[in-house]
């Protein structure tokens, strides 16, 4: 079936509904006025209070707050940081000691000014800080692209245990890249940090990825955030074509052939690896100057070299992910004292990293991990964010999204770390995971919970294509069968819709229309006679071949509906045939026509498949724009940039391709 790219297709998550857009400037300038509204507001809630089921919440102001001027904090090379400071009245009058609950973070502090009063008013002093070179801090220094939200982040626990309110207890909180600068901060730290709370975010590189791919929309969400909090002292638009006036964003979310993959084996584009081993945040900004020839002064104004730093890297993608931690991970030595409440989502872009940090941490501090480490993982998105632009699937419910905003602000965390009100962690479970389609909340003391092995092969009569094709999952072993053959063509490619992701489209959405393409391999398991219920990792043993030397296989779990009313994505990921070895730094081109084996974790979830549901698999060679395009060329230069690929799965007695879940029982429960 002929087929054109259509970019419409494509659907930005992060955008406020047509009817109510032209009220953008209004609910941004809303925080403004949370100085002035704060005291009748906080009469209000108390007022409202009263009710016992709304005290039980904990969700109720309870003391008068007092905001104090803005302070710049001054750093060792010269930067300032532009810090706000919330004190309990009380505290503020008799200059009393209290527990501080420190935020950083780059997407303008003012913004966060009513979470600064409703903080304060729990009885915490509330310090939150425009990073380097973002938002109010941006007069005073550079963006260092992460390089010193370690050296940074301590500096300010330092200045806070001068001040004349500190009590020897601090704690920190935040989601996204609030918690990026926890994560900083959570070793070798003085003993400064009582306690941290991240929340969808991790250690692990967020743009590396086990099989090559490159997280290309991501790459253009970070691009818009690092572009908007470094030219926008304050927020005024949410607008990304007034944050981007070039559009770049655009040729990243929208078209293919810029995302088109095409290195040579032997390239030289700069590698994160090579950077991970210098531990001085200083010859860090050095080296990216030279290599990118910028001049990047973090200590003072950007004069235009830190826009020009960030194009490089996350526009023209010129830096290799090929190590597994993040720039503000550098020299990461799992040295942890600080207890932490991790805090993710299943449907977050940061979810996979995050369990691959906590079977690190398993692993590297086992003492820590059993009795100073705690994980909630719910049905979330990242932030949750498009739940409140668009109208989601019925896949969670009002309670659980109350249940998301309950679980990113935890008293009872901070009141037992930071105020010692019942201070035995060791009776919170290890990690509580929500458990899609049951919508129940499961405790587990050990991770991964233990499963059994469910092998579902890959089943057909070489037609498998599309939704109207003859493609099977079953438990029976697969015998003399014909290979099933798509073309990938990379000038039109299968569109992303739901997922992990971050300002497009996420979360679980129909994948109906996507797989009526004939590119896209389906694969169906009979009408399920009874629940169940899968917990881990989900794998995919997959023999395949194609016609070039270099491309990509894409796979995706999906949950399918009673009377097919509709197939909702759980998890999905792929693998890049040059690093078939699991090797970033030794890729291989492959023999045209061979068949080769790959092993691909699609994923880990929590999720119950009902009776009467199908299970589904959904191969592709494509999956724009979560990730990049392969062109097929396989680093070589033609007349035209990319090349249709023909592809081949194989499913027979010598190739017997599988999907691989664990299974949970109830009996087997840690």
């Amino acid at each position: 079936m002929p087929r054109n790219f259509n970019p419409k297709e494509i659907e930005i998550g992060l955008r406020l509904p047509t009817i109510i857009a032209p009220l953008n400037s209004f609910f941004i300038r809303m925080s403004f006025f949370i100085d002035y509204i704060y005291s009748p507001l906080l009469k209000t809630f108390k007022l409202i209070g009263r009710f016992t089921r709304l005290r039980r919440m904990n969700f109720m102001p309870e003391n008068d707050v007092r905001r104090l001027k803005e302070v710049l904090i001054e750093l060792e090379d010269g930067g300032k940081l532009a810090t706000d400071i919330y004190l309990p009245k009380e505290i503020y009058n008799k200059k009393g000691k209290e527990a501080t609950i420190l935020v950083r973070l780059p997407y303008w502090k003012n913004r966060l000014s009513i979470l600064g009063y409703f903080l304060a008013s729990k009885g915490y002093v509330v310090v939150i800080q425009d990073i380097r070179g973002c938002a109010g801090s941006s007069d005073y220094g550079t963006n260092s692209l992460y390089f010193y939200e370690r050296k940074d982040g301590l500096d300010t626990l330092r200045w806070i245990s001068e001040r004349f309110w500190y009590n020897g207890k601090i704690g920190m909180w935040g989601l996204s890249y609030l918690g990026i600068t926890q994560l900083a901060v959570s070793w070798s730290n003085e003993s400064l940090l009582t306690c941290l709370n991240p929340i969808h975010s991790s250690f692990s590189n967020v743009f590396w990825h086990p099989g090559g791919l490159y997280p290309v929309g991501l790459s253009g969400a970070v691009y818009l955030i690092m572009l908007s909090t470094a030219t926008m002292k304050n927020l005024s638009t949410m607008d990304f074509d007034q944050w981007d006036e070039e559009g770049l964003y655009k040729k990243l979310f929208f078209n293919p052939s810029s995302s088109f993959y095409n290195e040579p084996l032997s390239s030289k584009r700069p590698k994160l690896s090579d950077l991970a081993t210098v531990q001085s945040p200083k010859y860090l900004i050095k080296m990216m100057n030279s290599v990118y020839k910028t001049e990047v002064d973090v200590s003072k104004k950007d004069q235009g070299s830190f826009l020009k730093l960030i194009k490089k890297i996350f526009y023209e993608r010129d830096l290799f992910q090929n190590y597994d931690l993040s720039p503000y991970a550098f020299g990461l030595n799992y040295e942890l004292d600080s207890p932490m409440l991790f805090i993710g989502g299943w449907y977050d872009m940061f979810i996979e990293h995050m369990m691959r940090d906590v079977k690190l941490i398993k692993e590297a501090a086992p003492t820590f991990f059993k009795d100073k480490f705690k994980m909630i993982i719910g049905p979330w998105s990242h932030i949750n964010m498009e739940k409140l632009f668009i109208k989601p699937l019925k896949y969670t419910n009002l309670k659980d999204d109350f249940a998301f905003f309950k679980n990113i602000l935890p008293f009872w965390w901070y009141d037992s770390c930071l105020k010692g009100k019942e201070s035995d962690l060791s009776k919170i479970p290890l990690i509580q995971a929500f458990i899609l389609n049951k919508n129940i909340w499961r405790a587990f003391n050990n991770w991964p919970p233990s499963s059994a092995e469910i092998k579902l092969y890959l089943h057909s009569n070489g037609k498998s294509n599309s939704l109207l094709g003859d493609g099977m999952l079953s438990k029976i072993v697969p015998e003399e069968e014909l290979p099933d053959i798509f073309q990938f063509d990379p000038s039109d490619p299968v569109m992303t819709r739901g997922g992990r992701n971050l300002f497009l489209l996420s979360g679980a959405q129909d994948q109906t229309n996507i797989e009526k393409r004939d590119d896209v391999l389906v694969y169906t398991s009979k009408t399920l006679e009874q629940g169940l219920e899968v917990i881990g990792e989900i794998k995919l043993i997959l023999y395949a071949s194609t016609s070039v030397e270099d491309t990509d296989f894409m796979v995706k779990l999906v949950d399918v509906y009673p009377g097919n009313k509709k197939a909702v994505n759980i998890v999905d990921s792929g693998v890049r045939t040059r690093y078939l070895n699991g090797d970033l730094n030794d890729p291989k081109l492959i023999t045209p026509n061979d068949i080769y084996k790959y092993e691909i974790v699609i994923g880990t979830t929590a999720i119950y498949f009902p009776k009467d549901h199908k299970i589904r698999l959904e191969i592709s060679s494509s999956n724009f724009p979560r990730f990049d395009v392969n062109s097929n060329l396989a680093g070589k230069v033609t007349e035209g940039n990319y090349m249709i690929a023909s592809q081949k799965v194989y499913h027979d007695t010598e190739h017997q391709s599988h999907l691989i879940l664990p299974v949970f029982r109830e009996d087997d429960k840690d």
